[in-house]
């Protein structure tokens, strides 16, 4: 059964270098050691208007169709959810290849739909993903329902230049 056990707390601190230090990775060219499982998401500042950049985890692609589904693992609370929720517009790189988007948050039958997909792939990040969201759960079918509804299921679709 899914359960509420504290609030989203993104890092602070030297907690905050480490969950930032991916970026690097990006900017040295060296994303490819992050496979497909991560992308470089740059996004324009809501306020400021300079270009953000965030590491984040793909959490299911259609290649076919040029999309790719991320999670806000910290809510509405997250600086980069904020900022996509201004401007749709965003650059991203898996690998070493950049490429632009557009982001949309999915409606709950979106969300469920792609998280019950990370699930049956990843079991037990599923789990870790819910906690770092203020959710402790087992990994049932409901929980992953109920958890669709909570949390942030964003869409990326690649845009031919």
């Amino acid at each position: 059964m899914l359960e509420k056990i504290g609030e989203p707390a993104p890092p602070k601190g030297l907690g905050l270098k480490l969950f930032r230090a991916p970026i690097w990775f990006y900017r040295l060219r060296l994303g490819f050691f992050l496979g497909e499982r991560f992308m470089l998401l740059k996004h324009r500042g809501r306020k400021s208007g300079l270009l953000r950049d965030t590491v984040i985890e793909i959490i299911d692609q259609d290649k076919e169709r040029g999309k790719i589904y991320a999670a806000s693992g910290f809510g509405e609370s997250s600086q980069w959810y904020k900022n996509i929720c201004a401007d749709k517009r965003v650059l991203l790189t898996i690998k070493n290849k950049e490429f632009s988007a557009l982001a949309r948050v999915l409606d709950p039958q979106g969300s469920e739909r792609v998280l019950k997909t990370y699930a049956r792939v990843h079991p037990r990040s599923i789990k870790g993903v819910a906690k770092l969201s203020g959710y402790r759960m087992d990994g049932s079918e409901s929980d992953i329902i109920a958890f669709s509804r909570i949390v942030k299921i964003i869409e990326f679709s690649k845009v031919e230049t």
